[in-house]
């Protein structure tokens, strides 16, 4: 979904032809909410029965860091040197201005580091950062902090919506951001499946479907507006403009998971190969993307041609570069660097060394 957004934008530019993917396709961005809430789902699901275990947490820290920082530096460092020679390759939104030591350390910014879907690695490391505290209590405690995560977001998002974007720092544009209510949705599914709430999961797929795809062409046709995002001035119903995408795109997105990870564990139900396959990789894809069809793109610009067939060549083409290429990259470079710091996780060392020792 992801993916479809930026090849709307590449075709958008570099398009000889009619286009086929029009102003609608922002509806995608859904994606990204299925991702934050994925990882406030996983991440806490994934703890129970560990809370309060110090072994655990450290284990947890070697994890999460070993698991965003090795993959996504591979695929940073050989851009800084292009960065370097040709900035005008980088970052048009931000007048090309990136701060490399930032960027490296996937610090938060005013500008979009190299890679610019990174952003979003911002919000996920503030989670798990805030979710390690979480886990020095026992397991008990989950929901009051659940409920003062809530608490806490609407604060900081209504501050978000009265603050312009302009005057926001670094850090407050990812804490008051409303999009991070997604990864307490996530938390909130966990527990609920972890205590055996595991009722109408298709209907609750289906409403989740229903709901995204109804909430953002209501919202466009209230609003005359195709993007629906946490930083644009469009007011409906009295809210601040950042609430809108969690009610179209969120709370959808929590229905959606909770289905789909019910009828996995009730009914066995799973998607088909070729979606896990996708999935794999995602994060290598998901890294790599926008600089494969960015290329494309200028390629297709200077040398491709008008018509229908040529363009629908140009799009598959494209959709297939940057799903094989960034798998490829999964297979070569990711799954060997998570292999090896998995191998290399002083908690799972320490249960080798003790079941030596028994």
């Amino acid at each position: 979904m992801v993916f479809s957004v930026h090849l709307y934008e590449v075709e958008r530019k570099y398009s000889h032809g009619p286009r086929l993917l029009g102003d609608w396709i922002h509806l995608s961005n859904f994606g990204l909410d299925l991702f934050f809430v994925i990882s406030g789902f996983v991440l806490t699901f994934l703890a129970f029965g560990h809370f309060a275990e110090r072994s655990y947490l450290k284990s947890y820290a070697y994890n999460r860091v070993t698991r965003v920082y090795p993959t996504y530096l591979l695929y940073t460092l050989p851009l800084v040197p292009i960065y370097l020679f040709k900035p005008t390759l980088f970052n048009a939104t931000d007048g090309h201005q990136v701060d490399l030591f930032r960027t490296l350390l996937l610090l938060p910014d005013v500008t979009l580091p190299l890679i610019p879907v990174a952003w979003t690695l911002h919000h996920e490391l503030v989670f798990y950062l805030l979710f390690a505290g979480v886990l020095l209590f026992r397991e008990t405690l989950l929901p009051r902090f659940i409920a003062l995560g809530f608490v806490a977001m609407a604060v900081l998002a209504t501050a978000g919506a009265l603050i312009p974007r302009a005057e926001q720092g670094a850090f407050a544009r990812v804490l008051l951001n409303p999009i991070n209510f997604d990864f307490l949705f996530g938390m909130v599914l966990a527990w609920l499946i972890h205590k055996g709430e595991r009722r109408a999961a298709l209907p609750c797929l289906l409403l989740g479907v229903a709901l995204a795809v109804g909430g953002y062409f209501g919202f466009y046709a209230l609003t005359g507006a195709d993007w629906i995002g946490n930083y644009h001035s469009h007011q409906l119903f009295g809210l601040p403009a950042g609430y809108h995408a969690l009610y179209v795109f969120g709370l959808p997105a929590a229905l959606v998971v909770y289905g789909i990870v019910v009828l996995e564990i009730e009914k066995g139900w799973v998607f088909g190969r070729a979606i896990a396959w996708v999935g794999d990789a995602s994060y290598s894809i998901y890294l790599t993307h926008v600089m494969v069809i960015v290329l494309a793109g200028r390629l297709w610009g200077s040398f491709g041609v008008p018509g229908w067939p040529a363009h629908l060549a140009f799009l598959a083409g494209t959709v297939a570069l940057g799903l094989g290429l960034g798998t490829l990259a999964y297979h070569l470079f990711e799954k060997r660097l998570t292999g090896f710091f998995r191998q290399h996780d002083p908690a799972r060392r320490a249960k080798l060394r003790a079941a030596a020792q028994a």
